[in-house]
């Protein structure tokens, strides 16, 4: 027995759709590479002072001059940056990849015959795994909000 198939005009939206999910996935990826490289960096920054003398010595002198120069906060104060660029990071890719993901398998229904139905399950998997996250991440955040706003009254009525 043959497997469903989408029209014609079907697979030209989903051709459409898979082509516009794949884009938004690369940059979702980009920008999780970008994060992840800024939170290297930041650990760069509160490192600083491990960094051994013979690696700075081999430095150009316009760096040196602009690292001289450089007023970087405390290391206590970098670590809710690293850690919201490693988080924030780690979160984009695996938004990327879902919808890299996605975007295959809703191509795949345009260019395969009698596989539809398996290609669209697959795409619906990797969209309901990236709305996981967020409906994960929403509850989270909800929670940090209410116990944030419970432990703000309650300073407020006992002062």
């Amino acid at each position: 027995m043959a497997g469903y198939e989408f029209t014609n005009e079907q697979n030209a939206t989903f051709s459409s759709l898979a082509h516009k999910m794949g884009w938004v996935g690369w940059f979702f990826i980009v920008i999780g590479v970008f994060n992840l490289i800024g939170a290297v960096l930041l650990l760069t920054a509160i490192y600083r002072s491990e960094i051994p003398e013979s690696y700075l010595e081999n430095l150009p002198a316009e760096v040196k001059t602009e690292l001289g120069k450089a007023e970087v906060p405390p290391q206590n104060r970098l670590w809710g940056f690293v850690t919201n660029a490693a988080l924030g990071g780690v979160i984009y890719l695996c938004i990327g990849g879902w919808t890299r993901s996605a975007a295959a398998s809703f191509s795949q229904i345009a260019t395969t015959e009698n596989r539809d139905i398996p290609h669209l399950m697959d795409g619906l998997s990797s969209l309901n795994s990236m709305y996981s996250l967020f409906y994960t991440l929403l509850v989270i955040m909800l929670i940090f909000f209410v116990v944030t706003m419970g432990m703000t009254l309650y300073a407020t009525i006992m002062s």
